[in-house]
């Protein structure tokens, strides 16, 4: 299944897309948005060339990082990053200030997860949230994610869902 025909009411998944570029330089350089995060490297030279990269991977890839995007304009609400090693598959969103707490993410992950289960069925899927980032912690419990522990190494709470 191609991840391009992920699609929700209001969002699809996609690859990036060079007219990304403004919006996600804008929020990847957004002190709020980042504050949770662990970007090395923001600048536009940077993010050009993450969205070259991304365009070459796919799903079943060990990791690739998508876009998500309104349907209807296509315009970018944030992104997701996933990842597979052995029968675990790392999920890791942001969702751009301008964007935050319309049920976006929820949205979108609650898909992703379904369609990642018809996939691997077998797998565990667990999200990595800095321990201060209350809404994120409350999305991972709202979509059925149990905290297991936090892994302070990487300043990290570590929450895991089984398919059921």
């Amino acid at each position: 299944m191609d991840i391009k025909m992920l699609y929700t009411s209001r969002l699809h998944l996609r690859k990036f897309k060079v007219k990304d570029i403004d919006e996600l330089y804008k929020y990847r350089n957004n002190q709020e948005c980042a504050k949770y995060q662990e970007w090395e490297d923001t600048s536009r030279e940077y993010l050009t060339q993450f969205i070259e990269d991304n365009k070459l991977k796919q799903i079943e890839d060990d990791e690739i990082q998508l876009a998500i995007a309104l349907k209807d304009t296509d315009e970018l609400v944030g992104d997701v990053y996933i990842a597979k090693k052995g029968k675990t598959i790392t999920l890791g969103f942001t969702t751009s200030p301008t964007y935050q707490r319309k049920g976006y993410m929820y949205e979108m992950l609650h898909e992703l997860i379904s369609y990642l289960w018809r996939i691997y069925s077998d797998y565990e899927i667990c999200g990595l949230v800095h321990p201060e980032n209350d809404a994120s912690m409350r999305l991972m419990e709202k979509l059925g994610f149990h905290k297991e522990e936090l892994i302070e190494e990487w300043n990290s709470q570590v929450y895991v869902r089984y398919n059921q």
